[in-house]
């Protein structure tokens, strides 16, 4: 064997050329490896943004139901107590016309 050829020198060890190309397809291939976790990492960190865009956008829209629900409530509520005091008002009313007959009645029942 000529020793060109062979890629062991003396006791076993690769030539130096071939210790430099397997250490450079090495670094090649730890920084393909790190290029991907790079951009593994910016998606990552896009999702987080969006996601705390929406949680924010959700926070302020449940406020906004929170405050609209709140008003209606009170808005039905003054409705509603209209309406008792208007039937409240009406059977008053019907109330005393029946007492002031009733009372009239009796007076002229009494001469």
């Amino acid at each position: 064997m000529a020793s060109g050829s062979d890629p062991l020198v003396g006791g076993g060890y690769p030539r130096s050329d071939d210790r430099v190309g397997h250490v450079q397809r090495e670094v090649e291939t730890v920084s393909g490896i790190m290029k991907e976790n790079v951009q593994s990492l910016v998606q990552q960190g896009e999702r987080l943004d969006e996601l705390n865009s929406k949680t924010d956008d959700l926070l302020s829209e449940a406020r906004n139901f929170k405050k609209s629900s709140t008003d209606m409530k009170n808005a039905l509520w003054w409705k509603d107590m209209r309406m008792k005091l208007m039937i409240g008002g009406v059977v008053f009313v019907v109330v005393l016309i029946i007492f002031f007959n009733i009372k009239n009645a009796t007076k002229t029942d009494e001469y």
